[in-house]
């Protein structure tokens, strides 16, 4: 919420309490994904506070996969190798799954066809780095899997 008002650049009273009663909408209808019953409310915040720390290392990896991506369309002989790939993880839940499933969407070059429980099926430009990415190193898979204790 805070992040959309200083975005937005509104700070009168209408757009703070319309903001407000959003975030708590959001909060009753989304707040089970985050807030299980199974967990403490120290578990969930912890949760967070590792996922809020992960978004700087998506976002590194977003930068890098971009760069890839403009090389390999701006380069004469364009070496693109597209692949479907198979990645079986072991994540059951649904926000660790979604949360995945983004990560690979968002990182150019590569995006979430199809999930499958704990499969997924990923489309990837260039064969060759996303099996090493995804399926030798599993570094996103890996950090997803420690925020959430869940997979690997």
């Amino acid at each position: 919420m805070i992040f959309w008002y200083i975005l937005s650049g509104y700070f009168d009273l209408f757009h703070i309490g319309a903001g407000i009663i959003c975030c708590g909408i959001v909060t009753l209808i989304s707040g089970d994904l985050i807030l299980r019953s199974d967990r403490s409310l120290i578990q969930s915040g912890r949760i967070f506070i590792r996922f809020i720390l992960f978004l700087p290392q998506l976002m590194v990896e977003i930068l890098i996969a971009n760069l890839d991506v403009a090389y390999r369309v701006l380069h004469p002989k364009m070496p693109i190798d597209p692949e479907i790939l198979t990645i079986d993880t072991g994540f059951s839940g649904d926000v660790p799954r979604t949360a995945f499933a983004n990560a690979m969407t968002l990182t150019p070059g590569t995006i979430t066809v199809d999930v499958r429980r704990g499969t997924f099926t990923v489309h990837a430009l260039v064969r060759e780095s996303a099996e090493e990415d995804l399926l030798r190193k599993r570094s996103i898979q890996k950090r997803l899997a420690d925020i959430f204790g869940e997979g690997p």
